[in-house]
Parts: structure tokens; C-alpha cells; sequence
């Protein structure tokens, strides 16, 4: 996954790369506008859709880095269009525009200011995909790229719509996933999720529920404290709720629908569990509104099985066409875009 602070952490590594991106779109793709892939000497970061587009993209990066700077300057960009049809050995049947930009690590401007947005914006509530508070312009003109710290003009949109520019919101990972208990399920989610475009926080009172090896992406947090965790919230944090005990899963959810910030929360269990928080919920003064917000049981009903992975999967499923359904809400309809694979 090359998301954009994975991206921004590139330019702390020794070795000169080139950075792949899907530029204008026309048609089907396997990958939608603005996906990067890293491509080094011996090895990538993120994948652009794979089949033979990826693979002429790997080729291409490659050649570019044996070229002697005077051939392939740095931090200056390139296009390449690709048809994505049977004569390429695909068939999407649409194009795609690659931008390709050779880096020298340290010595990039843009993954600098990149860097310095994300460190700064970190705790920041309320930024999000739909809402960003900077933009990455890729000039196809004058072949540079620049991070923009206040919105994009009405001539830099133009210029866009005219397909001189592509204009990119930096923003958090996607999903924001909060899980609490560190269990079967717990660590099965988070097999299920890691590898997602989503920060991931795992909390349990047991350090040795922990112990298992995790993406950058994943936090684990070995605590008895919660709350401070529920009152972080915002309305994109997914919240999911499978502690050893039902007496905290009940705390947790308590609180959590009290504070009305979040996207999503989930507690795992039955319909008559369910029934019974209901009540207490209700008795403690909760409000018909705010009760009805918890999803319980989890996971597609559409989808059987009682086991960790099976259930991961089924959650997995659920929170992202949640998500899907909440960011398509975000997006005026004459901008909506189906990508067929």
C-alpha cells in the first residue's frame, strides 16, 4: 500500500526511485486517478492494477533509472497513455495516462512539504477525503509537482478539466478503525483490515493479546483506560466492540453512542444480546436515536459462519460498503465514476 504517508516517508530512504501515477482516465482501469506506485531497482511499493499496464509501468521505471540524469532529469515528469485493450492483453478497453517522475530521496520539495502537512495535520479533526485541507497539483505542462496548502483556483481546476493538470486531496488513510478487544476476532480483523487504506487502532487490557506482528498502519495499545479512546471520535471513526466481557462491551458502547461522533459502531454478538443492551441502553436514558445507531450482530447478514476469519471478512465487507456508500453522498453526481476490472 503506498497511501500518502507512506509516500512521504520515501524520502527518508537512501534509494533513488521512480514514482508511478495513474494520471486521466478514460474508460475502465484497474486502478482509479491519482494511485501511486514506487518502483525501485529491485522492488515496488503499491501496485497500479497489476496485468501487463503494471508491468510495462515496472519496465519503463526501470529503464529511467538507468538513464544518466542529463537523459532523465530528477523531479521532472513524464506521460505515458496506455489502451487497456486485447492488442495490450487486456481488456478494460479503457486508457490510462502514467505519470512517471524520477526521485533522488532529500533532495524532493514536494514529499518535504507533503511531510511537514502530515505531521502537522495529524490530530487535526474533522479532515478527510471529502474534506481536505491540501492538494497535490501535478502541473503536465510544466512537468513539476507542488503541494497546495489552500484550495485550488478556478484556473488550476480549468486546467485540470483541460487535462494540463491533475489535482490530488491529500488526505488521513480513508478509514479510521477503532477496535477494542484483542481476541480471536480482534486479531483476525486486523489480519482482514491491515493491509486496507485505514489508520487502525487495537486496544485490550491483556499485553500478551498484542504480541502478534502487525503493519505500520496498526496500533496496539495495552490500556484499561478506553474512554479517552472513544472521546477521539470523530464522524469517520468505525468503531468496533468484542471485548472479553460483556459488562465492558457494554461500557464501551454506552459511551460511545452518548458521544454521537463516529461513522459506524459495531458490537459483536446475537440479536438477543442485542434485545437485552437495547433495554439497559433505553433505561439509562439513552434515546431511540441514539440506540439505533449501534449495528448488532455484525458483518453481512448474507454471510454464515461463526468463525474468526469468516466473521473478520464479513465485518471487512460491511464497513466498506458503509464507507463506499458514505463518501459516493460526498461526491456530486456528475463527478461519480464506476471502474470496472
Amino acid at each position: 500500500m503506498l497511501d500518502w504517508t507512506a509516500l512521504a516517508r520515501l524520502n527518508n530512504q537512501p534509494e533513488d526511485f521512480v514514482l508511478v501515477s495513474v494520471g486521466v482516465v478514460k474508460g475502465s482501469s484497474p486502478r482509479e486517478k491519482g494511485t501511486h506506485m514506487a518502483v525501485f531497482p529491485q522492488r515496488t511499493q503499491g501496485t497500479i492494477g497489476g496485468g501487463h499496464l503494471e508491468f510495462f509501468a515496472i519496465q519503463h521505471a526501470r529503464e529511467l533509472l538507468n538513464q544518466p540524469p542529463s537523459k532523465t532529469p530528477f523531479h521532472e515528469l513524464s506521460l505515458h497513455s496506455t489502451p487497456l485493450t486485447p492488442r495490450f492483453d487486456q481488456c478494460c478497453g479503457g486508457m490510462v495516462q502514467l505519470i512517471f517522475e524520477r526521485i533522488r530521496p532529500k533532495q524532493f520539495a514536494w514529499l518535504d512539504q507533503l511531510a511537514t502537512f502530515l505531521d502537522t495535520d495529524r490530530e487535526t479533526a474533522g479532515i478527510s477525503a471529502e474534506r481536505p485541507s491540501a492538494w497535490l497539483l501535478s502541473d503536465l505542462t510544466a512537468r513539476t509537482r507542488t503541494v497546495l496548502l489552500a484550495a485550488p483556483t478556478d484556473d488550476q481546476r480549468q486546467r485540470e478539466t483541460d487535462r494540463m493538470a491533475l489535482i490530488e486531496p491529500i488526505a488521513p488513510r480513508a478509514l479510521n478503525i477503532v477496535i477494542f478487544g484483542a481476541g480471536h476476532v480482534g486479531q483476525a480483523l486486523i489480519q482482514s483490515m491491515q493491509h486496507l487504506d485505514a489508520d487502525l487502532t487495537l486496544i485490550d487490557s491483556r499485553a500478551k493479546q498484542l504480541g502478534f506482528a502487525t503493519t505500520a498502519n496498526v496500533q496496539k495499545i495495552c490500556t484499561t483506560e478506553w474512554q479517552a479512546y472513544v472521546n477521539r471520535g470523530t464522524d469517520r471513526t468505525t468503531f468496533l466492540v468484542l471485548t472479553h466481557s460483556h459488562q465492558l462491551d457494554f461500557d464501551i458502547v454506552e459511551a460511545i453512542l452518548r458521544s454521537g461522533r463516529f461513522g459506524y459502531c459495531g458490537l459483536i454478538g446475537s440479536k438477543t444480546k442485542k434485545i437485552r443492551f437495547d433495554r439497559q441502553f433505553k433505561n439509562r436514558g439513552l434515546t431511540p436515536p441514539q440506540i439505533s445507531r449501534l449495528t448488532c450482530p455484525i458483518g453481512l447478514p448474507e454471510i454464515q459462519g461463526k468463525s474468526p476469519a469468516v466473521i473478520a471478512a464479513s465485518v471487512c465487507a460491511q464497513i466498506l460498503i458503509q464507507h463506499s456508500a458514505a463518501a459516493e453522498n460526498h461526491i456530486p453526481p456528475y463527478l461519480r465514476t464506476i471502474n470496472h476490472v
